[in-house]
């Protein structure tokens, strides 16, 4: 047995060591940072208090009752869920749309699919840093329509800008992975669809869509995930301590907690109540798509049985 072992790990060695920098990469910059910060969200260590003591749950119960101190910590959680709302259904949607159009031999297809995955490679600080200079009150898009809108520091349009920002940013990557779940689909369902007389749209509805249903139901655990995440751009376009309300998102007041107040404390254990929510969320549709996949089975089931019967 011991000899087996040995020299079933000499013949992974070659495995191991490739993986070993990724593995020591996920341990210290990773894991160690997480848990650190699960231990410190039970102690009330800040600058100002170098020595940390064990104070329990004491930070969890502060967030969710301390409305005074932490006014910003519910009505940043409710901007969060407002900018999902924005840009997860927005973005299926494009992608949809835009890999169909691609989808239906179009001339340029290569060319097309080039221009919209451009942005994703882009570096998100200069994209964010262009899109703040587009949309300043002497930027190109007030240039264009004669206006003088100050549209990130305006408290009614400063979050549609910032979602559509991530939108336009992240379409083209999506773009790339609906595309081949639409080439994947069975061509005989088109011509199927298309003898009993479905047109275009029909066929998008009835055939594409379930085809690639899936592929959405990734998208929206995904555009779930990166959306309770969001904060970055807003740090980049606004700084750490922004007057405009309506884009203080969830991660951004963390931020805020942490470099502002230096209250690492309090930052550590709302990052962990979000992991939870994720956690949560992420669950529930898995859950739904579950429920969904057996549904199927047992109608495919049900279809085979009444064939069965019809035939004796």
């Amino acid at each position: 047995m011991k000899a087996y072992t040995k020299q079933l790990l000499k013949r992974n060695a070659t495995g191991y060591a490739f993986i070993l920098p990724l593995l020591i990469y996920f341990i210290v910059f990773q894991l160690a940072p997480m848990l650190i910060a699960l231990v410190i969200s039970f102690t009330d260590y800040s600058l100002a208090n170098l020595d940390p003591s064990f104070v329990g749950f004491d930070n969890y119960i502060e967030l969710f009752t301390n409305k005074a101190v932490y006014q910003n910590f519910w009505s940043s959680l409710l901007t969060t869920f407002l900018y999902m709302l924005l840009t997860v259904p927005t973005s299926i949607i494009l992608t949809l749309i835009v890999s169909a159009l691609l989808n239906s031999k179009i001339k340029g297809e290569k060319f097309f699919k080039t221009i919209f995955y451009i942005p994703s490679v882009t570096v998100s600080v200069a994209m964010m840093v262009m899109w703040k200079q587009m949309l300043a009150p002497d930027g190109l898009i007030n240039q264009i329509f004669s206006s003088n809108i100050d549209f990130l520091n305006n408290e009614s349009t400063a979050l549609v800008m910032i979602a559509l920002m991530s939108v336009w940013g992240g379409l083209g990557y999506n773009v790339l992975i609906m595309l081949s779940a639409m080439k994947n689909i069975d061509p005989a369902l088109y011509e199927a669809a298309e003898m009993d007389g479905a047109g275009a749209f029909q066929k998008f509805l009835y055939v594409t869509v379930p085809g690639v249903m899936p592929t959405i139901f990734f998208f929206l655990v995904t555009g779930l995930i990166s959306g309770f995440q969001v904060g970055e751009q807003m740090v980049i376009i606004y700084g750490t301590a922004t007057q405009v309300e309506s884009v203080r998102t969830y991660v951004y007041e963390m931020f805020y907690q942490m470099r502002e107040m230096s209250n690492f404390s309090i930052a550590s254990a709302m990052s962990y109540f979000l992991f939870a929510i994720i956690l949560v969320f992420t669950l529930i549709q898995f859950r739904l798509q579950n429920a969904d996949a057996i549904k199927e089975k047992r109608m495919l089931k049900k279809i085979k049985r009444e064939a069965a019967n019809e035939k004796n």
